[in-house]
């Protein structure tokens, strides 16, 4: 607290002082002739080369981010429509897109485990753990038919990196393994 107060401290009389500065010039904009105006631009970082950027992610996209990762992708279609079916560690999980529009521009990714009847009933505590231990990956999630199942949604508005989409396809295949061993203790 005290290192927020020495901040505004010092901000708040920038803060007059600008726009005292800004109200002594009728608000007009810096002379082309002062050295703030000849400045060179700061370095910004570079971006990310073009074919590294996704402006929308298409299930072609996502199931070359599952096979590059190393894990066989099936597409397949249910009642919700297409989807990408895989495994990790012998454990089902399937990826989908959601929130599309009709030109199949889409909002987010839905990650999602097989189902599973846990071993032992489970409990507030070990639900805390599960979250701890996996940083919160994944939400556990019951199900109308009685399951659980481990759930990852991610918005994907404005675009997203390759690189981006192959750590998150792989981290959720790790997790499915974990979530697997956590409900068959």
């Amino acid at each position: 607290m005290a290192r927020f107060a020495r901040v505004l401290a010092f901000a708040f009389p920038l803060v007059l002082t600008g726009a005292a500065c800004a109200l002594a010039q009728n608000n007009a904009p810096p002379a082309t002739n002062t050295p703030a105006a000849n400045a060179p631009a700061t370095a910004s970082a570079p971006a990310a080369p073009t074919s590294d950027l996704l402006a929308t992610v298409t299930l072609d996209d996502v199931r070359d981010a599952v096979l590059n990762g190393g894990y066989r992708a099936q597409v397949k279609q249910d009642t919700n429509g297409d989807y990408i079916a895989s495994a990790s560690g012998g454990q089902n999980f399937f990826i989908s897109l959601g929130g599309c529009d009709d030109k199949k521009v889409c909002k987010s990714i839905l990650f999602e485990t097989g189902g599973w009847t846990p071993k032992t009933p489970l409990t507030v505590d070990a639900l805390d753990k599960f979250h701890s231990d996996n940083a919160g990956w994944v939400g556990v999630v019951k199900y109308s038919d009685g399951k659980y199942y481990g759930d990852y949604r991610v918005s994907i508005v404005g675009g997203v990196t390759k690189a981006w989409l192959q750590y998150n396809v792989e981290a959720f295949a790790t997790t499915a393994e974990d979530f697997a061993a956590f409900m068959q203790k």
